[in-house]
């Protein structure tokens, strides 16, 4: 099978950045399964993911870099789906927390990404893991710091004041 960056001149460098490209464009295109969209899948496996303080609306939206009102809707709509159960927050009289339902765990079991992107990585050498990690951690890191103060990276709902740094709503 044919990649792009295959035997084209490239610079090793080209050719890395090429193929995350492609890799980011094959990942988010499995991210269409089971009935969800993308944004839902990375919903569902952060409130899996999270400590329960940090699974809050606004926590999710700082963890995607998104607005309020996309997260909300993508919530919403897990809610509705019965995939996760909203709750009062115990601190903060306006919050909501969010936890995943049976259903949402047991649709987790069938995660697209895990499908699909487990039996490669599982198959690397453990150095070649650790180098892919590092890079991966790398990146990411550059991409934030690079985005900090780009107009509407950071999601505000007006109550910034009422969260601590994680965005789970102060005490």
């Amino acid at each position: 099978m044919a990649t792009p960056g295959d035997g084209n001149g490239q610079s090793a460098d080209d050719e890395l950045v090429t193929l995350l490209d492609h890799v980011s464009r094959l990942v988010y295109g499995i991210g269409f399964s089971e009935g969800l969209f993308p944004a839902q899948w990375v919903a569902l496996r952060y409130f899996r993911d999270s400590p329960e303080a940090a699974r809050t609306l606004t926590a999710l939206a700082r963890f995607q870099r998104l607005h309020m009102a996309p997260v909300s809707r993508t919530v919403s709509t897990l809610v509705d789906k019965g995939l996760l159960r909203r709750r009062p927050h115990p601190g903060f009289k306006r919050g909501w927390l969010f936890d995943l339902t049976e259903d949402g765990r047991s649709l987790l079991r069938r995660d697209p990404l895990h499908r699909w992107l487990g039996p490669p990585v599982a198959d690397m050498a453990d150095e070649d893991r650790a180098a892919s990690a590092r890079l991966m951690r790398r990146i990411i890191s550059h991409m934030q710091c690079e985005t900090e103060g780009v107009a509407g990276d950071t999601p505000d709902d007006g109550m910034a004041g009422d969260r601590t740094p994680d965005g789970a709503p102060s005490a």
